[in-house]
């Protein structure tokens, strides 16, 4: 059971390390207030599960160790596929370099050494903004959270000037498209998805993840609220899609409508004859199961004959072109595709919307 008391101006609790005869009890300085010595023995609590029942006192903790914790403490706050994220750009590209180093002697000028010279060995801008972000969020969490250090070096951290070029998307062409629904057509495990992200633009593990209740017939419409991850080797339903900003209701034509009704009443035919598949997904696999990333590889091999670039991710693109070229809001083509913001959609398709400049000038000289 913790004990706490009030020294002076400071509140202490006391913690339980060790195993049987060498169990002993530690006292430890925990904050100003009984909460923050509260919220102070909790982390210590963790600091044991993290390192076997070993306690480790801040004043030597390494930034290795304390990655250990942060990383175990923050899975409860965030999806799977973040804290996934993060560790493999803390295990990539800050561990090697202040992994062994003393949490407390890092310095602002180390950390930005890091982002300067991951950009130097040619990193892309969004890989180095991650890597930003990452160190922003743990030294933030051990500086304002935890306490273990009294100043955060990564405060006024910023990412190294980039003159990149914009980057550029691949949609495929008509023709293309043609020949890859002739390729995969009605009744192909990759038709479904296919077509679900060419008439709404849906991300491939979104397609996945759209169940029979998420479709509504009558308003002909779509919510995208879930999307497939992989989560230790398994496939794994996220109650959320990318982010919070992705969840959509996107509504769809009567093409994806005639393709859904006929798709519901051929797997509500299999379930008669008792060989349907038995959950509730739109989209499955060969196997009649949930198609995860690696049902989708063959399909991108495919693509590589229309040229680089193109994955199945292309129809999200395709989609959204297609909109925009025939003079869809860009308002609403944002909110289709699920994205952050306005500035995000308009950055991504933003030779479009030259394209469409260009026309705007045509038509202005046509009717003047």
């Amino acid at each position: 059971m913790a004990y706490f008391r009030k020294r002076g101006n400071k509140w202490y609790f006391t913690i339980e390390i060790g195993d049987g005869n060498n169990r002993k009890r530690k006292e430890m300085a925990g904050g100003r207030t009984k909460a923050e010595a509260e919220a102070a023995y909790a982390r210590a609590l963790v600091s044991l599960d993290v390192n076997g029942g070993a306690f480790l006192e801040p004043t030597k903790m390494t930034v290795d160790d304390f990655a250990g914790e942060f990383l175990a403490d923050h899975a409860k706050n965030v999806h799977a596929n973040t804290i996934k994220s993060y560790r493999s750009i803390y295990t990539h590209h800050i561990a090697p370099v202040i992994g062994s180093l003393k949490l407390r002697d890092i310095r602002a000028r180390t950390l930005q050494n890091i982002l300067n010279d991951k950009k130097e060995a040619g990193l892309s801008r969004s890989t180095v903004s991650s890597i930003h972000a990452v160190i922003k969020i743990m030294f933030t969490y051990a500086s304002d959270f935890c306490e273990y250090i009294d100043k955060n070096p990564a405060q006024n951290l910023h990412i190294p000037k980039y003159t990149e070029p914009p980057k550029v998307v691949h949609s495929f062409t008509p023709d293309q498209v043609a020949e890859i629904f002739a390729a995969f057509p009605r009744g192909h495990q990759y038709f479904l998805p296919l077509a679900i992200s060419y008439h709404t633009g849906a991300r491939f593990g979104e397609c996945c993840a759209i169940t029979w209740q998420d479709v509504d017939f009558e308003a002909m419409e779509i919510s995208i609220n879930k999307t497939v991850i992989v989560e230790d080797k398994k496939l794994k339903i996220q109650d959320v899609p990318k982010s919070s900003h992705s969840f959509r209701i996107v509504p769809f034509g009567h093409k994806l409508l005639e393709i859904l009704k006929r798709e519901k009443r051929r797997q509500a035919v299999q379930k008669l004859a008792g060989s349907g598949p038995k959950d509730n997904l739109v989209v499955h696999g060969k196997n009649g199961k949930m198609m995860g990333p690696d049902g989708i590889r063959h399909f991108n091999e495919y693509c590589k004959k229309f040229g680089d670039g193109l994955s199945f991710h292309s129809m999200r693109h395709t989609h959204a072109t297609m909109l925009l070229e025939a003079g869809e809001d860009l308002e609403l083509v944002s909110k289709r595709l699920g994205h952050s913001s306005l500035n995000t959609t308009a950055k991504t398709y933003s030779h479009v919307l030259e394209n469409r400049k260009a026309k705007s000038r045509e038509l202005l000289d046509s009717v003047l």
